[in-house]
Formats: C-alpha cells, sequence, structure tokens
C-alpha cells in the first residue's frame, strides 16, 4: 500500500480491514497477484491526471484466487470457485492483498487446466495484446505484422496471438530474447540493439507498438496504404495524429488503453487453455518483494511477467 506517490520506497505493508462485497461484488481471497507497468506508473504518480487516482491506494490490478463471499444479486458464481480477473485501481483497490471486492463483469472462471500464476499473468499483459490485434486492427490471416517489445508481457501474447491467426509476424526485440521471440511464432526477429526496424524496407498492414517506444510519424512510412498503427501509451501528439490521419489518409493512428471486462476475460481463459497464449514468467516474489520487483521492470529489467504469491 501506498499513501502519496513516489518511487518505490513509499510501499509498505500495511493491515486494513477485511471487504465486504456490495451487491453485485465477490470477494476474492487473492492467491496469486501479477504486477504491470501501469501499477509502478499509477504508485509514482505519473498516471495522477488520468481519472485522479485515489489515496491510499494498494498496488496491483491482475489477480487469480477463490471466491470467498457474494453480494446480493450475484449470480453465476459460487464460493470456492477460481476466479481471476482485473480490478480497477483507480479507486484505490488493488491486487496485491489478502482479499479484493469487484463486480462480476471484471472476473472470469479459471479452466481446470490453468495455473494461479498463468491466469493471473492474462487480464493486462495479454488483454492488451488480444484487443489489439483481433478487435482495433482485426489481423487476418496472411496479413503482416511488426511487433515492438516482442518479448515483454504484452508483446510475446500478441506475437504468439498472430501466429494464430495466421499472420505473417516481425518481432523486435533485444539481442537476449530473440531465440525466444523465434520460439513463440516471430517469422523475423529484428535486434533494435543492432538495427532501426524503421528502415527494414518493408511495409506492414498492422504496427503494434506495444513497447510503445516510436510515434506514427516516424512509423507511418513503414505502413501499408491502408495499414494501422497501434499505441499502448496515448498522448495528446497521438491523439492529434490519429486524427490527422483520418483526415488526411487511409492509414489509422490508434491511441489505445485496454478496456476489461466478463467477456475479453472469457476470451483469454480460452485462449491460454487452448494453448495459444502461455504467459512468459520472469519469476514468482512475496508481497514483501514488490516494491524492488516495480524497481526492475521500471528500469526494463525484466522480460515477461512477475508474479507475487499472496495467499499460498
Amino acid at each position: 500500500m501506498y499513501h502519496h506517490f513516489g518511487d518505490e520506497s513509499v510501499l509498505s505493508l500495511c493491515e486494513v480491514p477485511t471487504p465486504q462485497p456490495a451487491s453485485g461484488q465477490v470477494q476474492v481471497r487473492v492467491h496469486m497477484a501479477s504486477l504491470n507497468p501501469v501499477d509502478f506508473k499509477l504508485r509514482s504518480g505519473m498516471l495522477r491526471m488520468v481519472g485522479r487516482p485515489k489515496r491510499p491506494a494498494i498496488t496491483g490490478k491482475d489477480f487469480a484466487g477463490e471466491i470467498t463471499a457474494l453480494g446480493a444479486n450475484v449470480h453465476g458464481y459460487a464460493i470456492g470457485q477460481r476466479v481471476f480477473g482485473s480490478v480497477d485501481p483507480l479507486g484505490g483497490e488493488g491486487s496485491c492483498a489478502q482479499f479484493v471486492v469487484l463486480s462480476t463483469d471484471l472476473i472470469a472462471p479459471i479452466p481446470e487446466a490453468l495455473s494461479d500464476e498463468v491466469a493471473a499473468s492474462l487480464p493486462v499483459a495479454s488483454g492488451t495484446a488480444l484487443q489489439a490485434l483481433a478487435d482495433i486492427a482485426q489481423l487476418q490471416r496472411g496479413q503482416s505484422v511488426l511487433i515492438t517489445g516482442a518479448s515483454g508481457a504484452v508483446g510475446s501474447s500478441a506475437v504468439q496471438l498472430a501466429r494464430s491467426i495466421g499472420a505473417r509476424i516481425t518481432g523486435v526485440c533485444s539481442t537476449a530474447n530473440i531465440a525466444y521471440v523465434r520460439s513463440i511464432g516471430a517469422d523475423r526477429v529484428i535486434d533494435y540493439k543492432t538495427d532501426n526496424w524503421q528502415n527494414c524496407g518493408d511495409r506492414f498492414d498492422v504496427i503494434f507498438d506495444a513497447a510503445a517506444s516510436a510515434s506514427f510519424a516516424s512509423s507511418r512510412p513503414c505502413l501499408k496504404v491502408g495499414g494501422i498503427y497501434i499505441n499502448t501509451m496515448p498522448s495528446a501528439a497521438l491523439y492529434l495524429a490519429a486524427l490527422v490521419a483520418r483526415l488526411t489518409s487511409r492509414q489509422r493512428c490508434v491511441p489505445y488503453l485496454l478496456k476489461t471486462d466478463a467477456e475479453l476475460l472469457g476470451r483469454l481463459a480460452t485462449l491460454a487453455a487452448d494453448g495459444v497464449i502461455t504467459p512468459r514468467i520472469s519469476e514468482i516474489v512475496d508481497l514483501g518483494q514488490v516494491g524492488a520487483a516495480q524497481r526492475r521492470m521500471q528500469e526494463g529489467k525484466v522480460s515477461g511477467k512477475i508474479c507475487v504469491r499472496v495467499n499460498p
């Protein structure tokens, strides 16, 4: 939990009352949480102008666990049922806690074949990839897609999804991760440490800038005439670029923020259970190690997901 914005030192272990479910909500005993960049961005105050996040706040967004109490008017769920989901962190709630309460629109059942750590790793990272490629870009078999940050949690999910669709995939990553990105389905891998993908000479139907490492202006020459550029870090400049692109060309620029709901979570559960998506889990830490883990993520020293063991 943190009471004011700052670096990882503002995090501390605290005891708070166990939250109780209101109508339409469930109480979940968290077994495993997972960390995302949005967690340290909220904690540091980088997103203080987005929805005015409440403090004090519990860090973390994604989780897997079991239902321990039902609020009124909850249907289709039972006490003891395994579920996973994603809390809305702007209200101060967080998944790095023994219990969370949330609406049934933000959870889905965990398939029997999935572990808690896999389920907890899906909502934000794999959800971002799924909405970007399947829903926004509507990527089709045979189309070409370039994915930056291809070894990261979002990018690796995107590579695996694109592989299942039958797209032609170019992944961008560091030297150390080239073999991994190839192993999950990339047809071509560009090492950003030695080559600039914007000089590769190819044009793509879709550029998914999962690393948010480029801009629409610099990526535009690499897009086909009707191509789409998707960036996961919206900014005023990006929204302006999207407007200009819509008015002046057939190319599209999409500043994108994930929209989580039960339907999306259900799709992710099916994809993971079918082996289409296998999250890359780099390590599992305890609650007392969350601050250090967030620091490593912020420094770019983590490839894949860090999970947090809450209630073993």
